[in-house]
């Protein structure tokens, strides 16, 4: 009883598997087929490999597609039994593992295949290296790597030259895997082409043989292709093999910039001192790159390498001299401090300038008072002086601000301080504070171009100083209307401080304080009037809008202390304004009410600065009854 039902569930199952089959049942074809499928899914398990058997006996495409298809399957074991029959199949079972290959599903599975077929499969793949389809050349390619038989070397060696960069790709990988140091002879001319791209595949190639391809890198080296002998040299420095040291010595002298680089790049791999020496060689080399390189490579040595760098400051080639305080600068090293300073007095103006560059990246004090004596008197580079105090902070402004010299170095110096920004405040505060003489009035000076507003309470404090109150009323004025209140409280109180605040409103030329100054003329303090008044006339005609708006709320001094603005002011643009509002048209709406137009004309005809309309209000007041009228007046 328990055996029928066993044998009813196999016949259910296999009827469901039937019909989840990866080829479809043709019901025209003989039932063979059909028939050993419902076995080989009914049979147990000692019997499913010779069911498969019969199938492959019966050798048609769908038979083939059946045992494909159990490659798939969940049961491993039944996976397992579909590879051993597919191995037996020949051509067409390679074929179709081939192509199985394409299906993430099974490709391992497949390759796996071709990988326990090892030399059987060769002349398959070989076949397959020939196709017309790139991806199956590269596959082919990739496999014949894996399996890494020999009489596939040769086949191999013509598709380094594929047209396909896979292909390439997959054949440098598939030679190095081979591990026939022979084939990186023929891998290295895949440098002659234009694929740089490559040079890694080719570079990670020589690695993988290692020491084995030194003789075949040597005589690499010597080729008459520079792409071959540059890619020889990056190759040598990769392995590392000791003995190339000599050969690549004398490829710093090649023809080409290209070799020479990376010849250098090679050397740096090395730690000898025969390699020291011949990259202190290449430092005085014509192309920059290998002077770089060289530079790198002796920087990267470590610690020891700073004595001997210092000892090449003596060449007698400033290239090299350069190069060598460029190295210095890499390693960071401050024993080279000193060594460098003294490069500020090289003969080569280049030389002198990679010394002002190192120093800045080292960032030491004992630098700063020799750089201020070079941006004295150096003409040249002084820029670049510029450029390394910057970088160097609170320290170089100490001694900036303490350095003299001619108008030149000091506007020089001071721009450098300008440029240093807020990392320039706390030494400038200090010294304007605390400082004394020319030092005190250069911080408080440049804390006023600087304008931040962190600087306001350092100065208005200031304002009270006897000796230097005066340059601090002059700092906040550059600050506008953003001083504006603290000014306007400090011109409230009494002496010095008084006086230096109204002195620092006068100078105000911000136009943006430019309404603060005019609502202004309406304060009770007539020398607050009088101190804004000088702003205001430098103005011009752009501000005559607004004060003759604000002369029309203003009585008696301060309506003449407003005037005495528009008296003043000898803009010639603005004649045609101040005409307009003295002899204004019949027709138009009049600017000032009639006694303010009074006033106003008196006051310009004596103190105008146009002489054109003080000529006019002159002649005009002497022939009219009673001094003048208020009836408007044609012009």
């Amino acid at each position: 009883m328990i055996e029928q039902k066993r044998y009813r569930i196999r016949e259910v199952l296999a009827s469901t598997l039937l019909l989840l089959c990866v080829v479809p049942v043709v019901y025209s074809e003989p039932s063979r087929l059909e028939d050993l499928q419902r076995r080989y899914y009914l049979a147990l398990e000692k019997d499913r490999p010779a069911v498969l058997e019969d199938i492959r006996e019966l050798g048609s495409a769908k038979a083939l597609q059946f045992t494909l298809g159990l490659l798939n399957y969940p049961d491993v074991k039944v996976r397992l039994e579909a590879v051993a029959s597919v191995k037996e199949w020949g051509y067409e079972g390679y074929k179709a593992l081939f192509e199985g290959m394409e299906n993430p599903e099974i490709s391992w599975m497949c390759e796996s295949v071709f990988v326990d077929l090892g030399s059987r499969s060769v002349p398959f793949l070989l076949d397959k290296l020939e196709d017309e389809k790139d991806s199956n050349r590269a596959r082919a390619a990739y496999l014949l790597g894996i399996i890494g038989d020999s009489q596939a070397a040769g086949p191999l060696y013509n598709h380094l030259k594929d047209p396909s960069r896979e292909v390439r790709i997959q054949t440098i990988q598939a030679l190095t895997d081979m591990g026939n140091e022979e084939a990186l002879g023929y891998i290295l001319e895949v440098f002659e082409t234009e694929d740089v791209a490559l040079a890694d595949f080719v570079l990670l190639a020589a690695e993988r043989f290692g020491w084995r391809a030194a003789d075949i890198l040597e005589t690499s080296l010597q080729s008459r292709n520079e792409k071959v002998r540059s890619g020889a040299a990056m190759a040598l420095g990769r392995i590392g093999v000791p003995d190339s040291i000599p050969l690549l010595i004398r490829a710093l002298e090649d023809p080409s910039p290209k070799v020479r680089r990376n010849v250098v790049r090679a050397l740096g791999k090395f730690r000898s001192d025969e390699v020291i020496n011949a990259l202190v060689m290449a430092l005085g080399d014509p192309d920059l790159e290998v002077q770089e390189y060289a530079s790198s490579a002796l920087a990267n040595r470590g610690p020891d390498i700073v004595p001997v760098l210092i000892g090449d400051l003596r060449s007698s080639d400033p290239l090299v001299r350069k190069n060598v305080i460029s190295a210095l600068r890499k390693t960071g090293d401050k024993r080279a401090v000193e060594p460098v300073i003294k490069m500020l007095e090289d003969p080569d103006e280049v030389v002198r300038m990679f010394a002002v560059s190192a120093l800045m990246e080292f960032k030491d004090p004992r630098a700063i008072r020799p750089l201020i004596y070079i941006l004295g008197n150096e003409e040249k580079i002084h820029w670049m002086v510029a450029f390394a105090f910057m970088e160097m902070g609170n320290e170089a402004v100490e001694e900036l601000l303490m350095a003299t010299g001619d108008a030149e170095f000091c506007y020089v110096r001071n721009l450098i301080i300008l440029r240093m920004g807020d990392k320039a405040l706390d030494v400038l505060h200090e010294r304007a504070q605390t400082g004394r003489g020319e030092v005190r009035m250069n911080a408080i000076s440049i804390l006023g171009e600087l304008g931040y507003r962190e600087s306001l309470p350092v100065l208005i404090n200031l304002l009270a100083d006897e000796e230097v109150g005066w340059v601090a009323a002059y700092s906040l004025a550059s600050f506008g209307s953003d001083a504006w209140e603290v000014l306007y409280q400090a011109a409230r109180s009494e002496g010095i401080r008084r006086k230096n605040a109204l002195d620092s409103i006068s100078r105000i030329d911000d136009p943006g304080a430019r309404i603060i100054l005019v609502d202004s003329l309406s304060d009770d303090d007539p020398d607050l009037r009088k101190a804004v008044s000088e702003p205001l006339v430098r103005a011009g005609i752009s501000i005559m809008p607004l004060l003759v708006e604000k002369m029309r709320t203003l009585d008696q001094d301060k309506f003449d202390d407003a005037a005495e603005i528009l008296c003043r002011i000898n803009d010639p643009e603005a004649e045609m304004a101040i005409t307009s509002i003295l002899f204004p048209e019949p027709w138009a709406v009049m600017t000032l009410d009639g006694d303010q137009l009074f006033r106003f004309r008196h006051a310009y005809a004596q103190k105008g600065s146009i002489v054109a309309i003080r000529t006019r209000l002159q002649a005009e007041i002497s022939s009219t009854t009673g001094g003048g009228t208020w009836q408007r007046v044609a012009p």
